[in-house]
């Protein structure tokens, strides 16, 4: 009965056009900034100590953007269910896509590594540029509520990507030798698994990384790529790939740390769409 209550008005909203679903967001950004305060104190402590020379003033524009961009990111994922190919097309442009292409037709496989930035349920719009030859997969982490976990399966497998578990992806990955693959990683999650070997300067902070995305890739010899996506206006989106060419270094996991890199200096140059909600640092 839950599921079916909450599925239904999830597909309710899904069905109300874009231009009204904005109006939405505003309510929520009013509501999560000025009423319930959501998390205020963990986004303006990560924005001040990630961004240390920047003037209060400076860090409250940024914080009140990226309460916008929340409200927007909700919406947009739950239009997800029921948004057409014609407007997703139009609304997120990928470029660069041969650069993958060239990977898969050439019979190896492609990782592709990218952060909590703009909107990543709108990243499975890649799928339909990618050779249909390829097995195309998404990793995920799999939620403890079965009816929301139920509901972003759905949510995420619209398209042509095979919706993973974080802790089959090793097995199904590996066994894939029939095929190339490409598979997506949304690798800035944080780790408590911290060691002297996954770890790295990341806006200003000493951060710990998740290591799987490069096991996995070396185990297989795959061509690594970062997945930038930026935000044009609201809405509208542009998804580029960046091959990842790290140059010679006896640090741990070159791929990772030229990953985290790319997307440090994504934020910088537009730091409200990144997800700042979430205790990252001790």
């Amino acid at each position: 009965m839950k599921e079916k209550i909450i599925t239904g008005i999830f597909n309710t909203i899904a069905r109300i056009p874009l231009a009204f679903l904005y109006l939405l967001s505003d309510m929520i950004t009013f509501t999560l900034y000025h009423i319930i305060c959501y998390r205020k104190k963990v986004v303006r402590g990560n924005l001040v100590s990630s961004f240390p020379h920047k003037s209060l003033k400076e860090i409250k524009k940024i914080e009140k953007e990226f309460y916008r961009h929340l409200g927007d990111q909700m919406v947009e994922s739950i239009k997800t269910l029921h948004i057409s190919d014609t407007e997703l097309i139009k609304r997120v442009t990928v470029q660069d896509y041969d650069k993958v292409n060239s990977t898969l037709q050439e019979g190896r496989n492609a990782v592709l590594l990218m952060g909590h930035y703009c909107n990543w349920e709108w990243v499975q719009e890649i799928t339909r540029y990618f050779i249909p030859e390829a097995y195309m997969a998404s990793i995920y982490h799999p939620l403890k509520d079965k009816t929301f976990d139920n509901l972003f399966i759905k949510l995420r497998s619209r398209w042509n990507a095979h919706i993973v578990p974080m802790n089959k992806a090793p097995r199904i990955l590996l066994n894939k030798t029939n095929m190339p693959w490409v598979c997506g990683f949304i690798a800035d999650a944080w780790t408590w698994k911290q060691t002297d070997n996954n770890f790295t300067d990341f806006l200003h902070h000493k951060t710990w990384f998740i290591t799987g995305p490069e096991e996995i890739g070396d185990k297989v010899n795959a061509d690594y790529f970062y997945l930038e996506m930026n935000r044009v206006k609201r809405g509208y989106y542009k998804i580029r790939f960046k091959k990842i060419e790290p140059e010679k270094t006896e640090l741990t996991y070159p791929i990772l740390r030229k990953f985290w890199l790319e997307l440090e200096n994504t934020i910088i140059k537009a730091p409200p769409y990144w997800l700042w909600s979430h205790k990252r640092w001790k």
